[in-house]
């Protein structure tokens, strides 16, 4: 993408659907923002907009140290955000009417917009003491009807979700991946190069930028994550698929934030994730691949028919964990009845390694009988893993519609956690006999 007219991508069945659709007025998006300092910043720089009326997203990830890049992403997006709103009848007609004049005009927007946000950190900067600097990356979203335009520059990045499918609709203006562009380094050897942050233009820094514009079609089921590295640089983009599987939008962002942390935190961390009408957010248990291996596995159904087991589990929500992701927290509300699929989980106390979850194995069933905290933590191994989840109000309406099957399935809860006091009596028996003798 760089910066010139893009012809928009092919419209196909479905993006001529959201078209007709969104001239009914049903094309119709949610997002949610958050920020992090991480756990080695002393102070947070980044800075981000969500602007849902007019359809407007940006995230900035100040440099300069301290208080100045904090300041160079807060001029950045307020800048922007000030010219594109003087002028929104401009996308407001692009939208209604994407024509190559349209294009154009927005286009000249667009830039102008940008170009105004870097001029007024260089001319601020000039204020600096010698050798300071202070400059941003900017990576923005606009929503038009049915169309996107994406402006960047820096190494922030757009990724967009569709059908199951992860794509970065952004290039890093950075020193590594220029040299990826070139051949000479693999993407494995960038992990471990020099120079990683190095950026090769930012908004205040350089004296010139080349902008980079695009163009690109929405359709209903779209989604898009806007981050700064400090997000990025610990998600491989299968693993932004599994999170973006989330029904709860609400959980999306500090699922992002806490999986960056979990695994270094070193930078600042801030996301804006954007859902435009996502049919896949809820994926009921009947439409799993549920193998026998999986039915024989699951505890919980004992003593269950076909017909019972089916009543019980298309009453779960399927979700997917990545590595290092928490499930449960100690100290922290139970949220529900959770049965591992597949993957394994580690069940600690206070640090110390306590059991492992496997395929078959069921946690959280204190919930279903009213409030209750977590005495441990469960957190996901790296391979991932996938669980139904039960919330309490799901089976309390189990209990009311098919008694029989509730009842079952309490009683296997019953039998479970017999067992597991049973072993644990035995285990601190024999602990109190070796210690004696």
């Amino acid at each position: 993408m760089s910066d010139r007219i893009v012809r928009p991508e092919p419209l196909g069945p479905e993006a001529e659907a959201a078209s007709n659709a969104n001239e009914q007025g049903s094309l119709r998006f949610r997002a949610w923002g958050g920020t992090d300092l991480g756990r080695k910043r002393k102070e947070n720089e980044d800075f981000s907009l969500i602007d849902t009326v007019n359809g407007l997203f940006i995230v900035a990830d100040g440099m300069g140290g301290g208080e100045r890049g904090g300041e160079a992403s807060r001029m950045a997006v307020e800048s922007i955000r000030s010219t594109l709103f003087n002028e929104m009848h401009v996308l407001r007609q692009f939208g209604d009417s994407p024509t190559k004049t349209n294009y154009r005009e927005v286009q000249k927007l667009v830039h102008r917009a940008v170009l105004g946000a870097h001029s007024n950190i260089r001319n601020q900067a000039r204020q600096l003491p010698k050798g300071k600097y202070m400059g941003t990356t900017v990576t923005a979203l606009i929503i038009c009807g049915r169309m996107g335009i994406v402006a960047h520059v820096g190494d922030s990045r757009l990724y967009r979700v569709r059908d199951n499918q992860v794509r970065q609709l952004t290039r890093d203006h950075s020193l590594v991946a220029e040299r990826i562009r070139r051949g000479e380094l693999t993407p494995e050897q960038a992990k471990r190069a020099p120079g990683k942050n190095v950026l090769l233009q930012a908004l205040g820094v350089s004296p010139k930028i080349e902008l980079d514009i695009g163009f690109l079609t929405i359709q209903p089921g779209d989604q898009f994550l806007i981050c700064s590295d400090g997000l990025h640089n610990y998600l491989m983009e299968n693993e932004i698929v599994t999170i973006f599987r989330e029904n709860d939008g609400d959980r999306l962002i500090p699922r992002l934030i806490d999986s960056a942390n979990q695994r270094g935190g070193k930078d600042n961390i801030t996301a804006i994730t954007v859902r435009v009408s996502a049919p896949w957010d809820e994926v009921a248990a009947t439409q799993l691949d549920m193998g026998p291996d999986i039915f024989s596995s699951l505890r919980l159904l004992q003593g269950l028919d076909m017909m019972e087991s089916t009543e019980f589990l298309q009453r779960g929500t399927l979700r997917s964990f990545i590595g290092a992701e928490i499930l449960h927290q100690e100290e922290k509300p139970i949220e529900g009845l959770f049965i591992v699929l597949d993957g394994r989980g580690q069940v600690t106390r206070q640090g110390v390694w306590l059991a492992t979850y496997t395929q078959g194995c069921f946690f959280g069933e204190a919930a279903l009988m009213g409030e209750a905290v977590s005495t441990v933590t469960v957190r996901c191994e790296r391979e991932g893993m996938r669980v139904l989840a039960f919330s309490p109000e799901q089976f309390r309406e189990l209990l009311e519609e098919n008694p029989v099957v509730g009842y079952k399935v309490l009683w296997n809860i019953f039998k479970e956690q017999t067992a597991s006091q049973r072993d644990l009596i035995i285990r601190l028996a024999d602990s109190i006999r070796r210690r004696s003798s």
